[in-house]
């Protein structure tokens, strides 16, 4: 019994979650059905899910009393609340989903990335014939002089003296003299001949030797040749993943990854909501690429007369420890940002922390930052001036994200992808 007052409790509590009040009356009129078990059963409504993937029950679907006898210590939850979970995802989904402009420059792009692809492609595969018509042409020069040396071998054996009485006889038949002074000159183009005479075995061993050699040094060469080609091949496919990665997965504010009062007008706007003044931060998604430079702004559509925003990364989590809000007065805060009173604030380094020794910036202003995290940097740069500044961020464990901290109500903030810097 204490069990079953235990599970009611919890389901309770689930139910009254208050991100899923506003949601659970959309679904306040679904009628549960009775459990058709009898017994203790009788009169229970049906209202829990098993999301149990080894269940062995049929019944998905069950009571509070079959949570105890079927399901005990299965994962369950209410149908109403799993529903509004599925609505909540689906309107979140929504709302970030791109517009079909958006849609059709990124298709455009990776038609670009796939062009430019198959097109380093077809030049490595040329580079690779190349190469093996080269082995080919050795191969068969080889094999020449392989059987040049046995015709030397033929004519060191005395036929050298009939070939000398051939030329002498046939010197008035010019093509009989030719053909003899030919077959004495392809005799001589081997020019290492043995000090002393070799039987057919020696010669087969040197033979049998040199073509032993040429098979290992070809073998070796097709191991060498195979794994460059497959280094290639990796490096390939990790570019171009990446590219498509970075072509198609654009940054984007998410509700869950911001503070209650902001709002995201679009899914790269946000704004302060009409509240009480104070931190609050907004993030961004996806994190930063640990091994490679990004580039992306932010642009200040409105601001507050009395001018205080913050632009820059953070660590995800700890500002989410924090409920979105800023604790500066001391590192640790999980942020690296300029602010447009001229602040710098870092997490880590405290003579860049809650500081003024930065440039101000204001309303339509439009700040670049660069994240370098080969040489652990990120610097800031107002566009369409000479200004900068540069914070340290030592390397981590945590990803950075881009990020946008509030102030003053109803100031709004648009964040400006890589592509778009420049058009700006």
């Amino acid at each position: 019994m204490k069990q079953w007052v235990q599970n009611m409790v919890k389901t309770y509590k689930q139910m009254n979650k208050p991100d899923d009040k506003l949601n659970i009356k959309k679904f306040s009129s679904l009628q549960y059905p009775q459990c058709p078990f009898g017994g203790d059963h009788s009169g229970e409504a049906m209202s829990l899910i098993c999301l149990e993937k080894d269940c062995l029950q049929s019944q998905i679907l069950c009571c509070c009393i079959c949570q105890e006898e079927f399901h005990k210590g299965h994962q369950l939850k209410p149908l109403k609340l799993l529903l509004c979970e599925y609505d909540q995802q689906l309107r979140e989904y929504q709302n970030i989903s791109l517009k079909q402009s958006e849609k059709d420059i990124l298709i455009k792009k990776i038609n670009e990335q796939e062009e430019k692809q198959l097109i380093y492609i077809q030049e490595f595969k040329e580079q690779i014939n190349n190469k093996l018509s080269k082995i080919v042409t050795l191969e068969k020069e080889f094999f020449e002089n392989l059987r040049k040396f046995v015709k030397m071998r033929e004519f060191s054996t005395g036929n050298q003296y009939a070939v000398i009485e051939t030329i002498i006889q046939n010197q008035t038949n010019v093509e009989m003299l030719s053909s003899s002074v030919k077959n004495l000159l392809d005799a001589l183009v081997v020019q290492e001949i043995p000090e002393k005479d070799l039987n057919y075995e020696e010669i087969n061993r040197i033979f049998d030797f040199h073509i032993k050699d040429q098979k290992d040094h070809l073998s070796q060469l097709e191991k060498q040749f195979n794994q460059g080609i497959e280094q290639q091949i990796d490096l390939l496919q990790s570019k171009t993943q990446k590219t498509i990665f970075q072509k198609s997965y654009q940054f984007q504010f998410l509700p869950n990854n911001k503070h209650p009062q902001v709002d995201i007008i679009q899914p790269k706007i946000v704004k302060a909501s009409n509240s009480n003044h104070g931190y609050k931060f907004a993030v961004m998604t996806p994190s930063l690429d640990k091994n490679q430079t990004t580039v992306f702004g932010f642009k200040l559509n409105f601001v507050h007369q009395s001018n205080w925003i913050a632009v820059g990364v953070c660590d995800l989590s700890i500002v989410q420890s924090k409920q979105f809000g800023f604790a500066f007065q001391s590192l640790g805060h999980g942020a690296y940002m300029v602010s447009s009173n001229g602040g710098a604030w870092s997490s880590t380094t405290s003579n860049q922390n809650n500081v003024v020794k930065c440039f101000k910036f204001g309303k339509g202003d439009i700040i670049v930052c660069t994240y370098d995290p080969k040489n652990e940097t990120i610097i800031f740069h107002k566009q369409k001036s000479s200004t900068t500044f540069k914070l340290d961020i030592p390397k981590s464990d945590h990803d950075l994200y881009p990020c946008v901290l509030f102030y003053y109500a109803l100031d709004e903030v648009e964040f400006i992808p890589p592509e778009g810097i420049n058009k700006q």
